[in-house]
């Protein structure tokens, strides 16, 4: 194993990593709510990296599946958070996406009354 001392270890490190993952989600979605997007990108910058690292130690964890004898279980629980994640992911996407169509109607709302008052001089 490389970097971890025992299965327990590698087990913790995938639970924390996927914590860690989850509470930037929400956050991610307080922010959404709030229209607070400048904090955004640099959020998803560390997301991306943080689900970068997970996924290799997931993949350490898939290699050494015969010497965990709860392997299932723990894959199950892994399984469950991650799907989780998604879940919040997928309401994030479509926060995003209606807060976008907001956007574009008041935008195209402002463009519409200056071609008005245009117009009218």
């Amino acid at each position: 194993m490389s970097g971890f001392k025992s299965n327990e270890d590698l087990v913790q490190a995938i639970f924390d990593g996927l914590r860690e993952i989850l509470k930037m989600t929400l956050l991610i979605r307080d922010l959404v709510l709030r229209e607070e997007f400048e904090r955004l990108p640099e959020l998803l910058s560390r997301r991306e990296v943080k689900i970068s690292e997970v996924g290799e130690i997931l993949r350490e964890f898939e290699n050494l599946r015969d010497r965990f004898l709860n392997f299932e279980q723990v894959k199950g629980e892994i399984i469950e958070l991650t799907e989780q994640i998604l879940k919040i992911d997928q309401e994030n996407a479509d926060n995003i996406r209606e807060k976008m169509k907001q956007i574009s109607e008041e935008l195209k709302e402002m463009i519409e009354r200056k071609k008005l008052l245009r117009y009218f001089r």
